[in-house]
């Protein structure tokens, strides 16, 4: 393995172990609601509470990154997101697992910024689009995450022993990664963040925030907002809409999420030839529209199996969604790669507090189904968008 290979194994390394972090916990969903006494609305609440982490913790990604680097920042802060994952398997009192979930969320929202900001400088390197493999890394840790989450129920290991587990073996492979994910990066790529937009990640944040905004951003900003529902809600809040159907849903949640993810997988390990075929806009407007629909009809008919396709579909769909968004938010003008990764990432935790508000109320006043209906409307949103928040930084 030559050393620019490594590198390219420690970038992928941190996507892998992101996702399985993060999605650990989501088949276990319905069961964190029941043993903190919520009903859907008050879910929604805990949930955006914590989220909220990311918003206010990750506009420190940029600065962190230029001072120590891109490698540094993400062991770190990924390590630094392990404790609250344990107390969150520990809590029984929806305070404290919103504290958690908020210092989770943080150090997440940081790690995002770090691997991405990784990737590209991993991807700079090797001259052509490599995005999408990193994120399939990331759909695959997903896959792993979730279906241990699934596994440990079904064999009725607590949450908290097994979040203890996982948490003390990945911050072994943090730390090795650390170890050795540095380097084999032209030192010209690594610092292009220093001198590629002439200095400009000693901006403000408000500053780099309007300029991002100024130069085409808001339309970016917009789309990666959308991304994250039609991504999020069929993830996240799969477990309760099975669980208000089925009297034993455990099987079907952990196919659904398999379905999910597996399609999400498959989708970012092709998406690179995809978007090179018929173009990435075009692409993505077909996904969105396929979204829509899949996502649509499933609520309608109401049964499992409708919503297992509904969700291949729509994790096939968004593959290319976040890549894409992240490859635009690095080439922003007037703003370091790292800055708009750091930006646009910020935008995206957005849209993790409006997910769970959003489907939470609604369900609390229409029924889970009808909450799980914003996919069908961000999807449709991002058909428009697409083309303006895209095409001109990425082809």
């Amino acid at each position: 393995m030559t050393p620019l290979q490594g590198s390219r194994v420690g970038a992928t390394a941190f996507f892998a172990i992101n996702g399985i972090l993060g999605f650990s916990f989501v088949p276990r969903l319905a069961e964190i609601q029941a043993d903190l006494g919520l009903d859907a609305a008050g879910l929604g609440v805990v949930l955006a509470v914590g989220t909220t982490g990311g918003l206010v913790v990750g506009p420190l990604a940029a600065p962190l990154i230029h001072r120590w680097g891109a490698v540094p920042v993400a062991s770190a802060v990924g390590l630094l997101s392990l404790p609250p994952l344990v107390v969150m398997g520990w809590a029984s009192i929806p305070a404290v697992f919103a504290i958690a979930f908020f210092f989770f969320w943080a150090a997440d929202a940081v790690m995002d910024s770090a691997m991405n900001t990784r990737a590209l400088e991993v991807e700079a390197t090797y001259g052509r689009s490599i995005i999408n493999g990193f994120h399939a890394w990331w759909s695959l840790g997903t896959i792993i995450g979730s279906g241990l989450g699934a596994l440990s129920a079904i064999v009725g290991i607590p949450l908290g022993p097994f979040l203890s587990v996982l948490a003390l073996l990945s911050a072994a492979a943090l730390i090795l990664v650390w170890i050795g994910g540095t380097g084999a990066v032209p030192e010209a790529v690594q610092r292009r963040n220093d001198h590629g937009s002439g200095g400009t990640h000693h901006l403000s944040r408000r500053r780099a925030l309007t300029v991002m905004l100024a130069s085409g951003g808001a339309l970016l900003a917009a789309f990666i907002m959308g991304a994250v529902l039609v991504e999020d809600v069929p993830a996240r809040w799969g477990s309760v809409y099975l669980t208000d159907r089925l009297a034993d849903p455990v099987t079907w949640i952990a196919v659904t999420y398999v379905a999910l993810t597996s399609a999400m997988t498959l989708g970012r390990f092709t998406g690179d030839g995809l978007a090179e075929r018929f173009g990435e806009v075009r692409w993505i407007r077909w996904s969105m529209a396929a979204v829509a629909v899949a996502i649509g009809v499933a609520l309608v008919v109401g049964t499992p199996l409708a919503f297992v396709i509904a969700s291949a579909v729509s994790g096939f769909g968004v593959a290319t969604l976040f890549p894409a968004a992240m490859r635009a938010a690095s080439h922003l003008p007037g703003v370091t790669p790292a800055t708009g990764v750091a930006l646009v990432t910020w935008f995206s935790r957005i849209g993790f507090v409006i997910s769970p508000l959003a489907v939470g109320l609604i369900a609390q006043g229409a029924g889970i189904a009808w909450g799980m209906g914003v996919v069908v409307v961000a999807a449709l949103m991002i058909i428009p968008l697409a083309g303006a928040a895209l095409r001109e930084r990425v082809e």
